[in-house]
């Protein structure tokens, strides 16, 4: 159990900041990724995702150095996220593809064109896969329960929150008053607490 613990805490360290540079980099360098294309596009993007495991994983030693141990019932309510978060999955992907995961639309949205996503969970929340990948990180930080994973999964919520604002800024150019008249009618992360009614989610 220890040894599960403690790769799944190495991975939490490795893989978030990567996958939160992945998006950061996709959405402040738009313009930049459009003149290149997608093909080439994706091999910048991931050779800097690459450098930075690389990078991470030289401190690994160091960072995951403490343990707090196994917890049961910290374990149990990590299992619970991570159940729900694996539902929450399924239903989104019946709606959202690789390619659109990956950003190509936004990209080259000629070659890789897109429509608004409104069925499914996103009737209920714009942003559904981040509220899955919060559970998802959540639940295996507490599998885990190392200082570093917590660290790791703490670090993804303020980046996260500023991934979202880049990416509705780009929907709202993308589709303009579609995504106005979507945005104003579905709550952002939780379900009934749309803007209309005044309630931030």
């Amino acid at each position: 159990m220890n040894t599960f613990r403690y790769l799944v805490a190495w991975l939490l360290v490795t893989a978030v900041p990567p996958l939160l540079l992945y998006w950061l980099l996709l959405h402040t360098l738009i313009p930049m990724w459009r003149r290149l294309g997608v093909s080439a596009s994706q091999y910048f993007l991931w050779v800097a995702i690459a450098a930075l495991v690389i990078m991470l994983s030289a401190w690994t030693d160091v960072v995951l150095v403490e343990d707090y141990g196994f917890q049961p019932l910290l374990a149990a309510v990590g299992i619970v996220l991570l159940s729900g978060a694996l539902i929450f999955r399924l239903q989104i992907s019946r709606y959202l593809s690789l390619s659109t995961l990956l950003g190509f639309p936004e990209i080259d949205p000629l070659q890789h064109p897109q429509k608004l996503l409104i069925e499914g969970p996103y009737a209920h929340l714009r942003h559904p896969r981040y509220v899955q990948v919060t559970m998802a990180l959540a639940g295996w930080a507490l599998l885990a329960n190392y200082p570093a994973a917590y660290v790791a999964a703490l670090l993804w919520i303020p980046l996260m929150l500023v991934i979202v604002r880049l990416e509705e800024a780009e929907l709202l150019r993308r589709f303009g008053y579609e995504y106005v008249a979507y945005r104003d009618r579905v709550a952002r992360f939780w379900p009934h607490a749309s803007e209309n009614h005044r309630v931030k989610a």
